[in-house]
Protein backbone atom coordinates (compact mmCIF):
# COMPACT_ATOMS: atom_id res chain seq x y z
CA UNK A 1 0.00 0.00 0.00
CA UNK A 2 1.43 3.33 -1.07
CA UNK A 3 2.12 5.80 1.69
CA UNK A 4 0.61 9.27 1.47
CA UNK A 5 3.23 11.93 1.18
CA UNK A 6 2.56 15.05 3.18
CA UNK A 7 2.15 18.20 1.19
CA UNK A 8 4.94 20.73 1.07
CA UNK A 9 3.67 24.08 2.29
CA UNK A 10 4.85 27.56 1.64
CA UNK A 11 3.58 29.64 4.48
CA UNK A 12 2.76 33.19 3.60
CA UNK A 13 3.81 36.11 5.79
CA UNK A 14 0.28 36.46 7.13
CA UNK A 15 -2.28 33.72 7.16
CA UNK A 16 -5.87 34.56 6.28
CA UNK A 17 -6.77 34.00 9.94
CA UNK A 18 -4.17 36.51 11.09
CA UNK A 19 -5.27 39.06 8.52
CA UNK A 20 -8.89 38.72 9.62
CA UNK A 21 -7.80 38.92 13.25
CA UNK A 22 -5.91 42.15 12.58
CA UNK A 23 -8.93 43.60 10.78
CA UNK A 24 -11.22 42.63 13.66
CA UNK A 25 -8.76 44.11 16.16
CA UNK A 26 -8.72 47.39 14.23
CA UNK A 27 -12.53 47.42 14.15
CA UNK A 28 -12.63 46.72 17.90
CA UNK A 29 -10.21 49.56 18.58
CA UNK A 30 -12.35 51.84 16.42
CA UNK A 31 -15.44 50.89 18.40
CA UNK A 32 -13.62 51.55 21.66
CA UNK A 33 -12.55 54.98 20.48
CA UNK A 34 -16.01 55.79 19.11
CA UNK A 35 -17.51 57.18 22.37
CA UNK A 36 -14.41 59.32 22.97
CA UNK A 37 -14.29 60.68 19.44
CA UNK A 38 -18.01 61.39 19.08
CA UNK A 39 -18.14 63.07 22.49
CA UNK A 40 -15.25 65.28 21.45
CA UNK A 41 -16.95 66.10 18.15
CA UNK A 42 -20.23 66.84 19.96
CA UNK A 43 -18.36 69.18 22.28
CA UNK A 44 -16.78 70.95 19.33
CA UNK A 45 -20.19 71.28 17.67
CA UNK A 46 -21.58 72.81 20.87
CA UNK A 47 -18.72 75.33 20.91
CA UNK A 48 -19.50 76.31 17.31
CA UNK A 49 -23.22 76.64 18.06
CA UNK A 50 -22.57 78.89 21.05
CA UNK A 51 -20.12 81.01 19.08
CA UNK A 52 -22.65 81.37 16.28
CA UNK A 53 -25.34 82.33 18.82
CA UNK A 54 -23.13 84.98 20.42
CA UNK A 55 -22.14 86.33 17.00
CA UNK A 56 -25.79 86.56 15.99
CA UNK A 57 -26.60 88.51 19.15
CA UNK A 58 -23.86 90.98 18.27
CA UNK A 59 -25.21 91.25 14.74
CA UNK A 60 -28.83 92.03 15.65
CA UNK A 61 -27.79 94.71 18.15
CA UNK A 62 -28.88 95.71 21.68
CA UNK A 63 -32.25 97.16 20.69
CA UNK A 64 -33.34 93.89 19.06
CA UNK A 65 -32.09 91.92 22.07
CA UNK A 66 -34.14 94.11 24.42
CA UNK A 67 -37.17 93.63 22.19
CA UNK A 68 -36.79 89.84 22.27
CA UNK A 69 -36.44 89.92 26.05
CA UNK A 70 -39.55 92.10 26.46
CA UNK A 71 -41.55 89.68 24.27
CA UNK A 72 -40.36 86.74 26.38
CA UNK A 73 -41.32 88.52 29.62
CA UNK A 74 -44.83 89.19 28.29
CA UNK A 75 -45.03 85.59 27.19
CA UNK A 76 -44.14 84.34 30.68
CA UNK A 77 -46.65 86.73 32.28
CA UNK A 78 -49.43 85.48 29.99
CA UNK A 79 -48.38 81.89 30.67
CA UNK A 80 -48.55 82.45 34.45
CA UNK A 81 -51.94 84.14 34.31
CA UNK A 82 -53.47 81.37 32.19
CA UNK A 83 -51.88 78.69 34.34
CA UNK A 84 -53.20 80.24 37.58
CA UNK A 85 -56.68 80.56 36.10
CA UNK A 86 -56.79 76.95 34.92
CA UNK A 87 -55.46 75.75 38.25
CA UNK A 88 -58.16 77.68 40.12
CA UNK A 89 -60.81 76.02 37.94
CA UNK A 90 -59.18 72.61 38.46
CA UNK A 91 -58.56 72.29 34.74
CA UNK A 92 -55.56 70.29 33.59
CA UNK A 93 -53.36 72.83 31.87
CA UNK A 94 -51.85 71.65 28.61
CA UNK A 95 -52.83 74.37 26.14
CA UNK A 96 -50.69 74.96 23.04
CA UNK A 97 -48.66 78.17 23.21
CA UNK A 98 -49.24 80.60 20.33
CA UNK A 99 -46.13 81.89 18.53
CA UNK A 100 -43.93 79.77 20.78
CA UNK A 101 -41.17 79.27 18.21
CA UNK A 102 -40.96 83.00 17.46
CA UNK A 103 -40.18 84.02 21.04
CA UNK A 104 -36.45 84.22 21.83
CA UNK A 105 -35.80 83.48 18.17
CA UNK A 106 -32.34 84.80 17.41
CA UNK A 107 -31.87 82.83 14.18
CA UNK A 108 -33.35 79.90 12.28
CA UNK A 109 -31.64 77.22 14.41
CA UNK A 110 -34.21 77.48 17.21
CA UNK A 111 -31.48 77.94 19.82
CA UNK A 112 -32.65 80.12 22.73
CA UNK A 113 -29.49 79.99 24.87
CA UNK A 114 -27.11 77.55 26.52
CA UNK A 115 -26.50 75.94 29.91
CA UNK A 116 -23.40 75.40 32.04
CA UNK A 117 -23.17 73.04 35.04
CA UNK A 118 -19.64 73.41 36.49
CA UNK A 119 -19.81 70.56 39.01
CA UNK A 120 -20.34 67.89 36.34
CA UNK A 121 -18.44 69.61 33.52
CA UNK A 122 -21.44 70.39 31.35
CA UNK A 123 -19.97 73.19 29.31
CA UNK A 124 -22.17 75.45 27.20
CA UNK A 125 -24.72 72.99 25.81
CA UNK A 126 -27.29 74.68 23.53
CA UNK A 127 -30.94 74.99 24.63
CA UNK A 128 -33.54 74.69 21.86
CA UNK A 129 -37.26 75.33 21.52
CA UNK A 130 -39.35 72.21 22.11
CA UNK A 131 -38.88 68.76 23.62
CA UNK A 132 -39.31 66.43 20.65
CA UNK A 133 -36.92 63.56 20.07
CA UNK A 134 -35.34 65.52 17.23
CA UNK A 135 -34.67 68.48 19.51
CA UNK A 136 -33.28 66.28 22.29
CA UNK A 137 -30.93 64.76 19.75
CA UNK A 138 -29.37 68.20 19.29
CA UNK A 139 -28.93 69.22 22.92
CA UNK A 140 -31.09 70.45 25.78
CA UNK A 141 -34.76 71.05 25.05
CA UNK A 142 -37.42 73.26 26.61
CA UNK A 143 -40.90 72.10 27.57
CA UNK A 144 -43.28 74.48 25.70
CA UNK A 145 -45.83 74.55 28.54
CA UNK A 146 -43.22 75.86 30.96
CA UNK A 147 -41.81 79.38 31.39
CA UNK A 148 -39.12 80.60 29.04
CA UNK A 149 -35.70 80.48 30.75
CA UNK A 150 -35.17 84.21 31.21
CA UNK A 151 -35.72 84.39 34.97
CA UNK A 152 -38.21 86.56 36.84
CA UNK A 153 -40.81 85.99 39.52
CA UNK A 154 -43.64 83.54 38.84
CA UNK A 155 -41.58 81.48 36.39
CA UNK A 156 -40.61 77.83 36.23
CA UNK A 157 -38.67 76.73 33.14
CA UNK A 158 -38.33 72.99 32.48
CA UNK A 159 -35.29 71.86 30.49
CA UNK A 160 -35.08 68.15 29.48
CA UNK A 161 -32.07 66.35 27.99
CA UNK A 162 -30.93 62.79 27.35
CA UNK A 163 -28.49 60.81 29.49
CA UNK A 164 -26.37 57.76 28.80
CA UNK A 165 -25.95 58.58 25.11
CA UNK A 166 -22.80 57.28 23.41
CA UNK A 167 -22.42 60.32 21.19
CA UNK A 168 -23.07 63.07 23.75
CA UNK A 169 -23.07 62.94 27.57
CA UNK A 170 -25.53 65.86 28.02
CA UNK A 171 -27.27 65.21 31.39
CA UNK A 172 -25.65 61.79 31.99
CA UNK A 173 -24.05 62.92 35.25
CA UNK A 174 -27.03 64.90 36.51
CA UNK A 175 -27.50 62.35 39.30
CA UNK A 176 -24.12 63.41 40.75
CA UNK A 177 -25.42 66.87 41.67
CA UNK A 178 -26.33 67.73 45.24
CA UNK A 179 -28.35 70.43 46.94
CA UNK A 180 -26.31 73.61 47.03
CA UNK A 181 -24.67 73.02 43.65
CA UNK A 182 -25.31 75.57 40.91
CA UNK A 183 -25.95 75.83 37.20
CA UNK A 184 -26.00 78.78 34.81
CA UNK A 185 -28.30 79.75 31.96
CA UNK A 186 -27.08 82.08 29.24
CA UNK A 187 -30.04 83.52 27.31
CA UNK A 188 -29.78 86.60 25.10
CA UNK A 189 -27.45 88.90 27.03
CA UNK A 190 -28.47 87.44 30.41
CA UNK A 191 -26.44 85.13 32.63
CA UNK A 192 -28.68 83.54 35.27
CA UNK A 193 -27.42 81.54 38.23
CA UNK A 194 -29.52 78.87 39.98
CA UNK A 195 -28.81 77.11 43.27
CA UNK A 196 -30.12 73.55 43.47
CA UNK A 197 -32.54 73.05 46.35
CA UNK A 198 -34.64 70.06 45.31
CA UNK A 199 -33.67 66.71 43.75
CA UNK A 200 -36.24 63.98 43.28
CA UNK A 201 -36.92 60.83 41.26
CA UNK A 202 -40.48 60.44 40.01
CA UNK A 203 -42.60 58.44 37.60
CA UNK A 204 -42.87 59.96 34.10
CA UNK A 205 -46.43 61.15 34.73
CA UNK A 206 -45.68 62.82 38.07
CA UNK A 207 -45.35 66.47 37.02
CA UNK A 208 -46.85 68.34 39.97
CA UNK A 209 -43.42 69.55 41.10
CA UNK A 210 -43.00 71.32 37.75
CA UNK A 211 -45.77 73.80 38.54
CA UNK A 212 -45.19 77.55 38.54
CA UNK A 213 -44.92 78.77 42.14
CA UNK A 214 -46.00 82.29 42.96
CA UNK A 215 -43.13 84.65 43.67
CA UNK A 216 -40.41 82.13 42.80
CA UNK A 217 -37.89 81.96 39.96
CA UNK A 218 -37.26 78.25 39.26
CA UNK A 219 -35.64 76.06 36.65
CA UNK A 220 -35.87 72.25 36.63
CA UNK A 221 -33.48 70.03 34.72
CA UNK A 222 -35.02 66.71 33.66
CA UNK A 223 -33.50 63.47 32.42
CA UNK A 224 -34.33 59.76 32.31
CA UNK A 225 -33.28 57.63 35.26
CA UNK A 226 -31.54 55.32 35.93
CA UNK A 227 -29.18 55.44 32.97
CA UNK A 228 -29.91 52.61 30.56
CA UNK A 229 -33.24 51.65 32.18
CA UNK A 230 -35.03 55.02 31.91
CA UNK A 231 -38.27 54.06 33.64
CA UNK A 232 -38.11 57.07 36.00
CA UNK A 233 -37.40 60.77 35.71
CA UNK A 234 -34.73 62.65 37.63
CA UNK A 235 -35.79 66.21 38.44
CA UNK A 236 -33.14 68.68 39.61
CA UNK A 237 -34.65 72.05 40.56
CA UNK A 238 -32.75 75.24 41.28
CA UNK A 239 -33.87 78.68 42.45
CA UNK A 240 -32.25 81.78 41.12
CA UNK A 241 -29.57 83.48 43.24
CA UNK A 242 -27.54 86.64 42.60
CA UNK A 243 -24.83 86.04 40.01
CA UNK A 244 -22.21 87.69 42.22
CA UNK A 245 -22.94 85.43 45.18
CA UNK A 246 -20.20 82.80 45.44
CA UNK A 247 -21.48 79.56 46.96
CA UNK A 248 -19.23 77.09 48.84
CA UNK A 249 -19.92 74.17 46.50
CA UNK A 250 -19.39 75.97 43.20
CA UNK A 251 -15.88 74.65 42.59
CA UNK A 252 -16.58 71.06 43.71
CA UNK A 253 -16.22 68.45 40.97
CA UNK A 254 -18.86 65.73 41.23
CA UNK A 255 -18.06 63.41 38.35
CA UNK A 256 -14.39 62.46 38.63
CA UNK A 257 -15.64 58.87 38.69
CA UNK A 258 -18.83 59.37 36.75
CA UNK A 259 -20.17 57.65 33.66
CA UNK A 260 -17.57 59.16 31.35
CA UNK A 261 -14.72 58.13 33.64
CA UNK A 262 -15.79 54.48 33.63
CA UNK A 263 -16.41 54.53 29.88
CA UNK A 264 -12.94 55.97 29.31
CA UNK A 265 -11.32 53.57 31.78
CA UNK A 266 -13.11 50.55 30.31
CA UNK A 267 -12.28 51.66 26.79
CA UNK A 268 -8.67 52.22 27.76
CA UNK A 269 -8.33 48.76 29.31
CA UNK A 270 -10.02 47.08 26.36
CA UNK A 271 -7.82 49.09 24.01
CA UNK A 272 -4.73 47.94 25.89
CA UNK A 273 -5.89 44.33 25.69
CA UNK A 274 -6.63 44.80 21.99
CA UNK A 275 -3.17 46.23 21.34
CA UNK A 276 -1.54 43.40 23.29
CA UNK A 277 -3.57 40.91 21.27
CA UNK A 278 -2.57 42.62 18.03
CA UNK A 279 1.06 42.56 19.14
CA UNK A 280 0.69 38.88 19.91
CA UNK A 281 -0.73 38.28 16.44
CA UNK A 282 2.19 40.08 14.86
CA UNK A 283 4.90 38.51 16.98
CA UNK A 284 3.26 35.43 18.44
CA UNK A 285 4.35 33.17 15.63
CA UNK A 286 7.97 34.19 16.19
CA UNK A 287 8.58 31.77 19.05
CA UNK A 288 11.84 31.72 20.88
CA UNK A 289 13.78 28.68 19.74
CA UNK A 290 16.60 26.98 21.64
CA UNK A 291 19.72 25.26 20.29
CA UNK A 292 22.35 23.42 22.33
CA UNK A 293 26.01 24.09 21.47
CA UNK A 294 29.46 24.23 23.05
CA UNK A 295 29.78 27.95 22.25
CA UNK A 296 27.84 31.07 21.50
CA UNK A 297 26.71 31.02 17.85
CA UNK A 298 25.51 34.42 16.71
CA UNK A 299 25.68 33.59 12.99
CA UNK A 300 24.87 29.90 12.70
CA UNK A 301 25.28 27.85 9.54
CA UNK A 302 24.39 24.35 8.48
CA UNK A 303 27.77 22.96 9.50
CA UNK A 304 26.99 23.97 13.11
CA UNK A 305 24.21 21.39 13.12
CA UNK A 306 24.35 17.64 13.63
CA UNK A 307 24.70 14.74 11.22
CA UNK A 308 22.11 12.53 12.84
CA UNK A 309 18.75 13.18 14.48
CA UNK A 310 15.09 12.23 14.34
CA UNK A 311 14.65 14.35 11.21
CA UNK A 312 18.08 13.56 9.81
CA UNK A 313 20.93 15.98 9.22
CA UNK A 314 20.30 19.62 10.14
CA UNK A 315 20.43 22.43 12.68
CA UNK A 316 18.07 21.41 15.51
CA UNK A 317 16.02 23.83 17.58
CA UNK A 318 13.03 23.48 19.88
CA UNK A 319 10.39 25.82 21.27
CA UNK A 320 10.61 24.09 24.66
CA UNK A 321 13.18 25.35 27.15
CA UNK A 322 12.71 22.15 29.14
CA UNK A 323 13.53 20.01 26.11
CA UNK A 324 16.58 22.18 25.37
CA UNK A 325 17.90 21.44 28.86
CA UNK A 326 17.22 17.74 28.27
CA UNK A 327 19.20 17.87 25.00
CA UNK A 328 22.03 19.58 26.86
CA UNK A 329 22.16 16.85 29.50
CA UNK A 330 22.05 14.10 26.85
CA UNK A 331 24.88 15.71 24.90
CA UNK A 332 26.98 16.24 28.01
CA UNK A 333 26.51 12.60 28.97
CA UNK A 334 27.22 11.31 25.46
CA UNK A 335 30.37 13.42 25.02
CA UNK A 336 31.45 13.05 28.65
CA UNK A 337 31.34 16.80 29.20
CA UNK A 338 30.45 19.00 32.13
CA UNK A 339 26.90 20.35 31.49
CA UNK A 340 28.09 23.78 32.65
CA UNK A 341 30.45 23.87 29.65
CA UNK A 342 27.52 23.69 27.20
CA UNK A 343 25.32 26.60 26.25
CA UNK A 344 21.82 27.17 24.96
CA UNK A 345 21.62 29.71 22.15
CA UNK A 346 18.27 31.46 21.82
CA UNK A 347 16.93 32.45 18.41
CA UNK A 348 13.78 33.74 16.82
CA UNK A 349 12.63 32.41 13.46
CA UNK A 350 11.27 35.28 11.41
CA UNK A 351 8.40 35.08 8.92
CA UNK A 352 9.25 32.85 5.98
CA UNK A 353 7.75 33.54 2.56
CA UNK A 354 9.86 31.58 0.13
CA UNK A 355 11.28 28.67 2.08
CA UNK A 356 9.70 25.29 1.52
CA UNK A 357 8.61 23.59 4.73
CA UNK A 358 7.49 20.17 5.75
CA UNK A 359 5.21 20.38 8.77
CA UNK A 360 3.97 17.55 10.93
CA UNK A 361 1.46 18.88 13.45
CA UNK A 362 0.92 15.51 15.14
CA UNK A 363 2.56 12.12 15.44
CA UNK A 364 0.99 10.70 12.33
CA UNK A 365 2.01 7.73 10.17
CA UNK A 366 3.66 10.11 7.71
CA UNK A 367 5.65 11.67 10.54
CA UNK A 368 6.85 8.23 11.65
CA UNK A 369 7.79 7.22 8.12
CA UNK A 370 9.76 10.41 7.61
CA UNK A 371 11.77 9.71 10.77
CA UNK A 372 12.52 6.14 9.62
CA UNK A 373 13.63 7.36 6.19
CA UNK A 374 15.64 10.46 7.08
CA UNK A 375 17.63 9.54 10.19
CA UNK A 376 21.25 10.22 9.27
CA UNK A 377 20.35 11.77 5.92
CA UNK A 378 19.82 15.25 4.58
CA UNK A 379 16.75 16.62 2.87
CA UNK A 380 17.64 18.96 0.03
CA UNK A 381 14.02 19.44 -0.99
CA UNK A 382 13.02 21.26 2.18
CA UNK A 383 14.62 24.15 4.00
CA UNK A 384 12.73 23.58 7.23
CA UNK A 385 11.13 20.51 8.80
CA UNK A 386 8.88 20.92 11.83
CA UNK A 387 7.25 18.25 13.92
CA UNK A 388 6.76 16.60 17.32
CA UNK A 389 9.68 15.09 19.22
CA UNK A 390 9.65 11.30 19.12
CA UNK A 391 10.84 10.88 22.71
CA UNK A 392 8.39 13.35 24.23
CA UNK A 393 4.85 12.50 25.26
CA UNK A 394 3.87 16.17 25.23
CA UNK A 395 3.27 18.16 22.09
CA UNK A 396 6.74 19.67 21.93
CA UNK A 397 7.93 20.83 18.53
CA UNK A 398 11.40 20.64 17.04
CA UNK A 399 12.52 22.79 14.14
CA UNK A 400 15.27 21.54 11.84
CA UNK A 401 16.93 23.90 9.34
CA UNK A 402 18.06 21.93 6.29
CA UNK A 403 19.59 24.50 3.92
CA UNK A 404 21.91 27.48 4.25
CA UNK A 405 19.20 29.79 2.92
CA UNK A 406 17.01 29.00 5.93
CA UNK A 407 19.54 30.67 8.24
CA UNK A 408 18.72 34.07 6.71
CA UNK A 409 15.50 33.96 8.73
CA UNK A 410 17.06 32.92 12.03
CA UNK A 411 17.80 35.83 14.36
CA UNK A 412 20.13 35.45 17.34
CA UNK A 413 18.77 36.81 20.64
CA UNK A 414 20.97 35.70 23.52
CA UNK A 415 22.93 32.85 25.05
CA UNK A 416 22.09 30.93 28.27
CA UNK A 417 23.82 28.36 30.40
CA UNK A 418 21.83 25.52 31.93
CA UNK A 419 21.28 27.16 35.31
CA UNK A 420 20.16 30.45 33.81
CA UNK A 421 17.86 28.61 31.42
CA UNK A 422 16.12 26.75 34.24
CA UNK A 423 15.57 29.99 36.12
CA UNK A 424 13.71 31.49 33.20
CA UNK A 425 16.43 32.93 31.04
CA UNK A 426 19.43 35.17 31.53
CA UNK A 427 22.27 36.48 29.43
CA UNK A 428 25.78 35.24 29.93
CA UNK A 429 27.18 37.08 26.91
Amino acid sequence: MARKKPKTSRKKGFSLRNILSVILAIIAIGLLFYPIVVNYLAGQQNVKSVQKYDNQLSTIGNSKVKQLLAQAQLYNAQLYNEYIYDASQHIAWNKPIPNYNNVLKVDSTGMMGFITIPQIKVNDIPIYHGDSETILGLGVGHVPQSSLPIGGNNTHAVLPAHSGRVNDTLFTNLDKLKNGDVFYLHVLDLTLKYKIDDIRIVAPNQVSSLSIEKGRDLVTLVTCYPTGINNKRLLVTGERVPIAKVLPQEKVQRNQFGYNFWVMLGSGLLLLLGLLYLLWLLLGSRHKLYHVADRKIEEPKLSDGQLRGEFGEGFYLTDSKKLANQWLDERAHKENQNPDDLLINVYRLKKIKNLSRWIFKDKTENWQNYILEKQGYGDEKHSLVMGPVFTSDKKVMQYVLKTEEAFKYLKYIKCLNKNKSKKGGGRID
